[in-house]
């Protein structure tokens, strides 16, 4: 690095009595920049300032001329008064416009993957149809919605605490229709000991591939823990395993690698079972 940029400096522009020089958070909250590349916005191509960083959702990037700016998003500014002012007047940085929610967009979203998910796809040779189900449909919906929705000039953004109660109600329900349908065997099973063997059977296979699959992405691809906690929970279309990966991790880190997963893990899932019914047959 110091042959390409040269030696270390032990000079401190913040130490300087001269330097005019500040750094400020500053929050997206303006909707006419949010469906514009950063790069064609004009206030950004003016001079006494720099963005080195942009948060969103708990995830730190580059700024880059590319990016869509989402509401809610946090951008670190560099440079003099006037200029971070400048940006701050671009963007908005009005934390009271993002405290009210906009649903519209949320119910939209469950509404549209409830459609998509209960439509039959017919695949050539399968007997029956395959669907993607209520997780799978909502889901696909969100991450579309998530890329293409400033096309549209859709507001995604709710704050963290309607965020964390929508996700927390949603393991709840999941929890309780899981434990509902599966409860009333579940002493019968114990009882005649078909329980026990089962329960080994499906410790072996859902851990074996999951300690494979984790190894190869820390040692192979040099995956970080948090991101292979999202990876094992959305490979194995697991929300309660994501929502304990996000209460350990502290941010929503896994959320990235688990939503990238997670679609491509449901439809394998549904094709390999009628697949795997068309072969034994």
């Amino acid at each position: 690095m110091k042959l390409l940029i040269g030696p270390e400096s032990s000079f401190n522009l913040k130490d300087e009595p001269a330097s005019n020089l500040i750094s400020r958070q500053i929050v997206v909250t303006r909707t006419e920049v949010t469906h514009k590349r950063l790069g064609d916005i004009p206030e950004f191509h003016q001079h006494g300032f720099t963005l080195t960083r942009l948060n969103r959702a708990g995830i730190e990037m580059v700024p880059h001329g590319n990016i869509f700016l989402q509401l809610g998003d946090t951008i670190k500014v560099v440079g003099t008064a006037e200029g971070v002012q400048n940006v701050a007047d671009a963007v908005g940085n009005s934390i009271k416009k993002l405290e009210a929610p906009d649903i519209a967009p949320i119910f939209m979203g469950i509404v549209l993957g409830v459609i998509l998910g209960s439509i039959p796809f017919h695949f050539p040779n399968i007997p029956v149809s395959v669907k993607i189900g209520m997780a799978g449909g909502p889901l696909i919906i969100a991450l579309i919605l998530s890329r293409f929705g400033s096309l549209f000039y859709l507001n995604n953004y709710t704050t963290n605490s309607a965020n964390l109660m929508i996700r927390e109600l949603g393991i709840a329900l999941f929890l309780a229709s899981v434990g509902l349908g599966s409860g009333q065997n579940l002493t019968q099973a114990f009882a005649d000991g078909s329980g026990w063997k089962w329960m080994v059977m499906g410790v072996f296979i859902t851990l074996i591939p999951l300690l494979i699959l984790g190894y190869v992405a820390r040692y192979f691809f040099r995956r970080t823990y948090f991101e292979i906690c999202g990876l094992l929970a959305g490979a194995s279309t697991d929300p309660p395993a994501l929502a304990f990966a996000l209460k350990t991790a502290g941010n929503d880190i896994p959320s990235a690698t688990y939503a990238t997963v997670y679609p491509l893990a449901m439809i394998l899932r549904i094709v390999a079972a009628q697949l795997l019914i068309l072969a034994f047959s």
